[in-house]
């Protein structure tokens, strides 16, 4: 195997890693938005540490394609990725197509979620303001986590 057709195989298995932990990462992105919609905090805090790790690896296949298109003597840009795709055979195109495609619904999610978090964020904010509503201290809760109103002692009263 020459050396250009060893780079342009690790080039597609980069691509097809890449693509099995994206495709991983847009499938928990789905699991958080039905934990969101369920208020599910039990899903919700597995899937935060689980999308941390992915996300990491993520990154780092992306490093190493792009170290491995350097090494084949392309940029480590989209224009050098769309020229080591013109001179690969059909196969690394589909999957670089299938990889965008995924990537693409990972985005979509992600940014469901994010309305999601928002709306719940908004949510609780309104409850809150009915909570301090019409309150003379005006905040039920003080920086330290600790009540802000206080007893007030009364003074000579005397029960029988």
């Amino acid at each position: 195997m020459s050396t250009t057709s060893a780079t342009d195989s690790s080039i597609l298995q980069c691509i097809k890693d890449e693509t099995l932990a994206m495709t991983a990462l847009a499938t928990l992105l789905k699991s958080e938005q039905d934990a969101l919609v369920d208020d599910n905090l039990h899903t919700l805090n597995e899937v935060v540490a689980s999308k941390t790790e992915l996300v990491r690896k993520i990154n780092e296949l992306e490093r190493l394609r792009l170290s491995c298109l350097s090494n084949a003597g392309y940029e480590q840009t989209p224009d050098g990725m769309e020229q080591h795709l013109n001179a690969s055979p059909a196969e690394a195109r589909l999957a670089w197509q299938e990889l965008l495609s995924i990537s693409e619904k990972a985005k979509e999610f992600n940014h469901t979620n994010g309305l999601l978090i928002s709306r719940k964020l908004s949510q609780n904010q309104a409850a809150l303001g009915v909570f301090q509503q019409g309150s003379a201290t005006a905040a039920l809760y003080g920086p330290n986590g600790q009540s802000s109103i206080q007893a007030m002692p009364v003074k000579g009263v005397i029960v029988r």
